[in-house]
Formats: structure tokens, C-alpha cells, sequence
């Protein structure tokens, strides 16, 4: 009886693992693609202070610094709307051009 009672347990116990593995949902990638403007960018650029933390615009996006990664706010706040609608780019490249000679950009 006892013999009899340790197969079935088994045989559950195998068709309860077979079942959980097929019917479990697809592996996600472990990889997470973080966009966030490069360090010489943030070397350049002039922060914009909203809620009390420097914003970056960059690749069409605003982007904060929040402990040691980088978040991006999904709509643009107003106050930042309006920033860059009054201001320009200010930065300077000072990298090579084409012709060998060095340009403002």
C-alpha cells in the first residue's frame, strides 16, 4: 500500500512539473537598454533644475539622474517645455571637421 501511494505521489508530483514548465509564460531578455546622454554631453551641457534635480534634454527626451541611474519622464513637464522653448542649444563642438580644420557648430 505504501509502495503504491509513493508512485502516485511521484507520477503527480512529475505531471505537476511537466505542466508548470509548459504552461509558464516566455523567459524575458535579461537585457535592459538604458538611454542616457553620455558623460562628455553632460560635461557640456547647462542642467535645467526641475523638482530640485538637474534635467537633461537630450535625444528628444528630458533625462534625470535619480541615485545611480538615469530616468527619462514620459511626457514632458511643462516647465521644461518651456524652457527649451525659449532657449537654444548653447553648446560649442570643437571637434574636427571635414576639411581638417576645426568648426563652431
Amino acid at each position: 500500500m505504501t509502495r503504491t501511494i509513493m508512485t502516485m505521489s511521484k507520477g503527480i508530483l512529475y505531471i505537476g512539473a511537466i505542466t508548470a514548465c509548459l504552461a509558464s509564460t516566455p523567459a524575458l531578455a535579461q537585457i535592459r537598454v538604458e538611454i542616457s546622454p553620455p558623460a562628455a554631453y553632460i560635461a557640456t551641457a547647462t542642467p535645467v533644475y526641475y523638482e530640485g534635480r538637474p534635467s537633461y534634454w537630450y535625444g528628444n527626451q528630458w533625462h534625470y539622474r535619480d541615485g545611480r541611474s538615469w530616468r527619462t519622464y514620459r511626457e514632458e513637464p511643462a516647465h521644461l517645455r518651456e524652457y527649451r522653448g525659449r532657449h537654444e542649444d548653447r553648446r560649442h563642438y570643437y571637434g574636427r571637421a571635414h576639411e581638417g580644420g576645426y568648426r563652431h557648430r
